[in-house]
């Protein structure tokens, strides 16, 4: 049944473009469009819009919701009757709703690689198990994002001065747990800002994550274990003396008070606000290209050199205020078994791109959004458009160091750009072509490489959408108790059998049981 309704598929597409070939006065398909997120609505007359419209003879309702409230917002408008024909859902969890809820079609694999051949080649070269992020119970329901930067592990930084105070020579950092604590305890208590007031930390949330990973897992992702089986981070067994050391430096005073707060307290999310402020000398917010430097300096209007790149948000928001030299990349700590890690995105994003229920009845619409989804994210002369968001080609070169260069004094009529909303696939290939800065000075910091926590559990199992919630809400107060005292870690095993209770251990049969049929 599949094979046919492919072949079906694929032979309508066929059609529908020697047809639109043999006449320009065919209506254009009206195509309710959700296939990325943005931060700004695409203002009415849009050039890009109007050029990928005539290209496809269509017409695109370009669905805007604001990134903040997304689930809520997208589910208020479903709910009053509206669904888009391509969605975007920003995680696993999501997905896994709204395809227990019917909204999703199901997409056969076969399908995919009839219609979207180009694509469905890379996206399996890039990340074999890509599509096992938009299956569920063992069929397929959309389109995985993949993701060049879930190549590059997280990598925490340092108040260089603090450390060089802290006897540490330039371009030194520590590297063990044991000299990340002898240096956590100088940040805290001696007064490594020199200003003679005891009002500095070491540490917040965001730091904390380096330090799960010296004890083997992340609390937030699924990792393997020495017998080879998946377990949700929060109960692996060395995050108890990972609470238990990270309770001590509380007590300590070494961490920062509010760091139920957290390090992000509005604005972009990447950035930490006490780490700028000078309250803490160390964190680990963001990812490589947050940390990226300005790599030819701002622009020289003498001489016209320099200003065609722009350091990393956290390294250009800190660096404005104290200067590049107050600021040093580190290491992911090693910890007493031999174990180090950050945050890894993986290759395969929790996004899931889905097409409405409702498609089953509309088979050439549905090859139609796929010809477009398959253009944009496998040809390179589509793609490049939909990246500088302008159709000038001749107002850009290329440059092996920057990427694509705009003209001198060129300025587009439209500043906004649109690309997340189109380029649904985000083709890891091209993405590298667009910053090869970016990408080939993390190449050459073996900081993001090695081992980081990716999470492996690939998939948002049956019960997930069931008891995750309210799992994670339990994980996240215990583990605020533990750091702060206010539960003795004597508890660990208390707190594990409650998460095992409150169905985790019906997830974790049903995450082992995938990970094992692979």
């Amino acid at each position: 049944m599949k094979k046919l309704l492919a072949l079906a598929l694929a032979l309508i597409l066929v059609l529908s473009a020697a047809v639109f070939g043999a006449s320009a006065e065919d209506e254009p398909m009206v195509i309710e469009w959700l296939g990325g997120h943005d931060t700004d609505a695409i203002a009415e007359g849009d050039t890009v819009l109007a050029w990928l419209e005539e290209k496809f003879n269509v017409k695109l309702n370009v669905w805007f919701i604001e990134r903040e409230n997304y689930a809520e917002l997208l589910a208020t408008r479903i709910a009053g009757g509206e669904i888009p024909d391509v969605f975007w859902l920003d995680s696993s969890e999501l997905f896994a709703s709204y395809v227990a809820q019917g909204l999703c079609l199901e997409l056969p694999l076969d399908t995919v690689e009839e219609l979207m051949p180009e694509s469905y080649a890379w996206l399996l070269e890039f990340d074999p198990d890509c599509f096992s992020l938009v299956s569920f119970n063992g069929k397929n329901y959309g389109l995985p994002r993949v993701n060049l930067d879930g190549k590059y592990s997280y990598a925490p930084f340092w108040r260089a001065d603090w450390l060089e105070a802290a006897g540490y020579a330039e371009g030194e950092v520590p590297r063990t747990l044991d000299e990340f604590e002898d240096v956590f305890e100088f940040f805290a208590h001696g007064d490594p800002d020199g200003n003679g007031v005891d009002d500095t930390y070491a540490i917040s949330n965001t730091g904390f994550q380096p330090i799960f990973g010296a004890f083997g897992a992340l609390p937030d992702r699924w990792v393997v274990d020495d017998a080879g089986d998946l377990v949700y981070g929060a109960v692996y067994p060395g995050m108890k003396d990972a609470l238990e050391l990270l309770a001590k430096w509380y007590k300590d005073g070494l961490v920062d008070p509010e760091f139920v707060i957290g390090e992000n307290q509005g604005g972009y999310w990447a950035l930490s606000v006490p780490f700028e402020n000078g309250t803490l000398g160390f964190s680990s917010s963001g990812a490589f290209y947050h940390l990226a430097p300005d790599f030819d300096g701002p622009k020289n209007e003498e001489t016209g050199e320099g200003g065609n790149f722009q350091a990393g948000r956290t390294m250009r928001n800190f660096t404005n205020t104290y200067g590049y030299d107050k600021m040093i990349i580190g290491y992911n700590p090693i910890g007493p078994d031999g174990k180090s890690g950050g945050e890894n995105w993986g290759l395969t994003t929790s996004e899931a791109v889905c097409f409405s229920y409702k498609l089953a009845e509309d088979e050439e619409k549905l090859a139609k959004i796929l010809e477009i989804i398959n253009t944009i994210g496998s040809d390179y002369d589509t793609w490049v458009r939909i990246w500088n968001w302008d159709l000038n080609d001749d107002a850009y070169t290329y440059d092996d160091l920057y990427g694509f260069m705009t003209a001198t004094d060129y300025t587009r009529a439209d500043e906004t750009t649109h690309t997340n909303m189109f380029n649904t696939l985000q083709n890891p290939y091209f993405a590298m072509l667009a910053n090869p800065s970016r990408y080939n000075w993390a190449n050459s910091m073996d900081n993001f490489s090695g081992f980081g926590y990716a999470n492996q559990l690939k998939i948002t199992t049956a019960s997930q959408p069931q008891y995750w919630s309210a799992l994670e809400a339990y994980r996240q107060g215990t583990y605020v108790e533990f750091i702060r005292g206010e539960r003795p870690i004597s508890d660990w095993d208390n707190f594990v059998a409650t998460w095992m209770s409150m169905g985790g251990e019906q997830i974790t049969e049903e995450a082992n049981e995938w990970y094992h049929s692979r």
